[in-house]
């Protein structure tokens, strides 16, 4: 029986996620159905419901599962190389790699571009503000949300554009971009 953790469960949600990025290749989000990823997946209606709620479940699993690709290919990179050009490189390879999520990922957008990690991020940019001599929460909170929406809207505009700059140049942008106060280390 196909059941959730076994090797058939899982590579059937495999499918049906390969088929959703296939579909946003040359299909608008809106018009991604779950009948048509179905149909493409060759499974019924009751097997794409016994792994999604629906589409937008579908979305934020892949998102978790990309985020966790991500952050195993950093390793244990220290802190302070956060902000450095060599790990914007990494993850905009990784963006590059899955630029028709992302696309559809960053243009769904409604909240903090961080939900998983957010913790994380706070404390290192909270530390560089302290070292820096901004001590109050609000105020870091506007440093993080500088860093987050602008980090965020290039990406979206680099996906826009279908990665046409290198990967190399973009990061070469963000670093240029961030905050005296974030930058130092």
């Amino acid at each position: 029986m196909n059941k959730k953790n076994n090797q058939r469960f899982h590579e059937t949600e495999i499918r049906m996620e390969s088929t959703m990025l296939e579909l946003m290749k040359d299909t608008e989000f809106e018009k991604i159905t779950v009948k048509r990823i179905c149909e493409k997946a060759k499974v019924n209606r009751s097997t794409f419901y016994a792994h999604f709620i629906d589409i937008y479940d579908m979305l934020d699993k892949m998102e978790r599962e990309l985020r966790k690709e991500l952050l195993d290919s950093y390793g244990d990179k220290s802190e302070h190389q956060i902000f450095s050009e060599e790990s914007f490189i990494q993850f905009l390879k990784h963006i590059k790699k899955h630029k028709y999520f992302y696309r559809i990922n960053l243009q769904t957008r409604k909240s903090f571009p961080l939900k998983q990690g957010y913790e994380e991020l706070w404390k290192i940019i909270k530390l560089r503000c302290e070292q820096a001599g901004v001590k109050a929460d609000e105020e870091v909170m506007y440093y993080f949300i500088n860093f987050q929406a602008g980090f965020t809207m290039v990406l979206k505009h680099w996906v826009d554009t279908d990665c046409k700059i290198s990967e190399y140049a973009v990061a070469a942008i963000i670093k240029n971009c961030i905050p005296v106060v974030l930058a130092r280390h």
